[in-house]
């Protein structure tokens, strides 16, 4: 009995080799078979690298770069804005809404009145003065002169045009003119001639208020 559960044995392994080696010699022709298909073709690798970027672009929309935020700086108030300490800074005067850069309106609409004369004569550090008492009426001119010595006072004829201004002043055998223009019935400034021909003493008039 114990014969045959050896012999059992044996040929049990046997089988067991004999199927083993079939199977490999069936690989193994297999293998070599020139009729076998050939196995698939591997994929390309640079065609997957190629086309992966178009996959990676059309995968998603594309974001545009955020736009990054305008600073303005702040400026600092200067030094000189600054109040100083311990002093309140005063508020700022506004301009009057009546205010206007209209000039005002003349004084004098006439030459009547008083004007003081000023003349400074060449060669002399100090100014004369003198003063006319003028009466208007149309263009012609009248009154008096009344200059030194002691104040005399010298009766006028003369003529004014609205802005040319001449006055004669008779004196000894002589006659002294005083020529030249007025504006806006306030100011005068000429010239006065002693003697026809002669150099002249340049002279100006301020027309004065009446005292009240």
């Amino acid at each position: 009995m114990i014969f045959r559960r050896l012999r059992t044995g044996l040929g049990l392994v046997a089988f067991l080799v004999v199927a083993t080696t079939g199977a490999s010699v069936a690989q193994l022709g297999a293998g070599t078979n020139p009729n076998a298909p050939p196995p698939p073709p591997l994929p390309n690798a640079n065609a997957t690298a190629t086309a992966q970027p178009a996959t990676l672009a059309t995968a998603g929309p594309t974001l545009a770069p955020a736009a990054a935020p305008t600073l303005t700086p702040t400026p600092f108030p200067s030094p000189s804005s600054r109040p100083r300490r311990g002093h309140r800074s005063a508020p700022e005067s506004s301009p009057s809404p009546d205010a206007s850069d209209t000039p005002e309106p003349p004084q004098f609409k006439t030459l009547d009145g008083v004007w003081e004369v000023e003349l400074q004569p060449l060669g002399h550090r100090l100014a004369t003065y003198q003063h006319f008492v003028i009466v208007q009426q149309g263009s012609a001119l009248t009154g008096y002169w009344q200059h030194e010595p002691h104040q005399t006072k010298t009766p006028i004829t003369g003529s004014f045009d609205g802005r040319l201004i001449q006055i004669n002043a008779p004196v000894n055998n002589g006659t002294v003119t005083f020529s030249g223009y007025v504006e806006n019935m306030g100011d005068m400034v000429g010239m006065q001639h002693l003697a026809a021909g002669d150099v002249g003493i340049a002279f100006t008039a301020q027309h004065r208020k009446k005292e009240k």
